[in-house]
């Protein structure tokens, strides 16, 4: 598809440069030309890219994953014997407890805490069920005693069966100890452990999304300022060199949109989980009344702040969408594969001429296809996102177009992704702005 600039389009062009070299000016921000735009974009990425590095310590990345199964990370069988329930229905030793997982857990981050919550409850679950195992052995062999006595068994028979019971009595409330031990255990690792790393987490994620919201920004002056940048898109580039670029443009752009969906869905799946997870350490029962159960609020029922600000902030993310910004990398892909496609039209043509690139465009249709196949994938990703899988599963995949697609400007469709950007980088920062306010509070109170 050739992109064909006309007179209006120049003249609404040229008046909107004016209107936007002022502005910049007022602001103290000049472009020379395309080059240092593109310059500022390309730094503006790197001082994104950045700014999570301080949360790349709290979240301890690049560390061994806790569940790696080499042997030189492997512990002693002894210090895991505390996590795995015993065959003999034994309940563990509520004495010993803290210095195992201590002895596993050292680090203290909240990569580190959660691990050690993790094991925390894989052991409280273990000894319930111990606990449930051995109750229900302890009322059969009851009833078995009762039955025994009524029929007037053996004294020695009857013996053997009391001390079993009394031994499965004496068990179960060794049992019931340690349960409140690890629940005990468990609470204390949230309220004086998780609690804080969680406060320092989310202060560190509304530094992040601050400098995001600059970076976005300065992006977005940038592109305003451009000048050119659909008049070299127009021209042809049919050298290997250049459809190599786009090609490697077009691989990096989808990549990146997939990459920022899978890396705001974690943010979101983490905070719904964290809530989830403390919603199930409260005895709380929704109320019913003539409108229905009454949407849970920690605060009403007085719980500690953790529960309070999780609840907000899974609320919080809830509300806050990446769509406009994948579409608008969506959009922006789809322009950069219109010059692809331009491009390689241009190719076949010469290879009417000179069958020696026959090669050559097969090897752009390998490439072809693996693109298409990344952009199916973004557009079921985006599809889920948008709750309508049904018409995307109907489909087999959508089939996307949207107002900036169509009108096939390169400085738009990119100008869309950084507004978006900056929007929605606007609203994650407020909403952490108002969590911090809530921790606030309550350090006031």
């Amino acid at each position: 598809m050739r992109l064909i600039v006309r007179s209006d389009t120049r003249k609404s062009v040229a008046k909107r440069e004016v209107v936007v070299e002022e502005d910049q000016k007022k602001k103290g921000v000049v472009f020379s030309n395309d080059s240092d735009v593109v310059k500022e974009i390309c730094a503006q990425f790197d001082r994104a890219s950045e700014c999570g590095n301080e949360l790349a310590k709290i979240l301890e990345v690049g560390k061994v994953p806790h569940n790696r199964k080499h042997v030189a990370y492997q512990v002693p069988s002894k210090m895991l014997n505390v996590f795995t329930p015993s065959l003999a229905l034994a309940p563990a030793d509520p004495d010993t407890l803290d210095t195992d997982v201590d002895l596993l857990t050292k680090s203290r981050n909240l990569s580190s805490t959660l691990h050690k919550l993790y094991l925390w409850e894989k052991k409280l679950f273990d000894e319930v069920k111990i606990e449930e195992k051995m109750r229900l052995l302890h009322d059969e062999k009851k009833r078995r005693l009762s039955r025994m006595n009524e029929k007037g068994a053996e004294p020695h028979k009857i013996d053997a069966t009391r001390t079993f019971v009394r031994s499965l009595s004496t068990k179960i409330r060794i049992a019931i100890q340690v349960v409140d031990k690890i629940s005990e255990k468990i609470n204390k690792l949230r309220d004086e452990e998780l609690w804080p790393q969680l406060n320092d987490f989310i202060e560190g994620l509304t530094g992040m999304w601050r400098l995001m919201v600059e970076c976005h920004h300065s992006q977005c002056e940038a592109i305003r300022a451009a000048k050119g940048i659909d008049a070299a898109a127009s021209q042809k580039h049919s050298s290997d060199a250049s459809l190599e670029a786009t090609l490697q443009l077009e691989h990096e752009l989808l990549n990146w949109a997939i990459r920022f969906s899978c890396w705001f869905g974690a943010q979101k799946g983490f905070v719904r989980a964290l809530n989830e997870w403390l919603l199930k350490c409260l005895m709380y029962e929704p109320e019913d009344t003539i409108d229905g159960p009454v949407p849970y609020s920690p605060g009403r029922i007085g719980a500690p702040a953790i529960f309070i600000v999780c609840n907000q902030w899974a609320q919080a993310m809830q509300r806050i969408s990446d769509k406009e910004v994948v579409d608008s990398m969506r959009d922006f892909a789809t322009t950069v594969l219109q010059l692809w496609e331009r491009d390689k039209g241009e190719m076949r043509q010469r290879m009417v001429v000179d069958r020696n690139l026959e090669r050559n465009v097969k090897n752009l249709d390998k490439e072809d296809q693996k693109i298409h196949k990344e952009l199916q994938m973004l557009d079921k990703m985006i599809v889920v996102a948008s709750g309508d899988d049904d018409k995307g599963m109907s489909l087999g995949h959508v089939v996307y177009q949207s107002e900036t697609s169509k009108n096939g400007s390169l400085q738009t469709s990119l100008q869309r992704v950084f507004e978006s950007m900056e929007r929605f980088t606007s609203l994650s920062l407020k909403a952490y702005e108002e969590l911090l306010q809530r921790i606030e509070q309550d350090k006031l109170a």
